[in-house]
């Protein structure tokens, strides 16, 4: 949908797995299973944060609207050059980075958890299904 409002992609665009790095945001836990959100970032031309933010939004169940806008630092994130898991996108002039939690998460909070064994997809392979991604469960 945000490719059909005229947002590109800049990982789609560059051939790149999207960049996903470790945030301060803290998840919620669960015994003693416990860490942060890690985010994926994607480059939006300012202007076009209002329609990023509102079609983002209808999908709570997915990756839903963005966690930070504009301000890396705020959520820890100290060198977009540098992420964590995936590639370092282009930013272009007049955009900003844009941050929304990421399906890595559990594999991270996993690994600062020390849990010994867990069966997880790979980051930047999600489960692939027929069910269209507006049809929400």
């Amino acid at each position: 949908e945000l490719m059909s409002a005229g947002i590109p992609l800049r990982s789609a665009e560059q051939g790149k797995n999207v960049p996903m790095y470790r945030s301060n945001i803290p998840c919620r836990s669960a015994g003693s299973v416990k860490g942060n959100m890690v985010v994926s970032m994607k480059p939006i031309s300012a202007l076009d944060v209002a329609k990023e933010v509102e079609i983002t939004n209808k999908y709570p169940h997915a990756h839903g609207g963005p966690v930070c806008v504009g301000c890396p630092e705020a959520i820890g994130i100290q060198d977009l050059n540098k992420p964590d898991w995936g590639d370092a996108v282009e930013m272009e002039a007049g955009e900003v980075p844009v941050f929304h939690a990421c399906g890595v998460t559990p594999q991270s909070v996993l690994m600062d958890s020390k849990v010994p064994f867990a069966i997880t997809h790979s980051a930047g392979y999600m489960f692939v299904t027929d069910l269209p991604s507006d049809e929400v469960p």
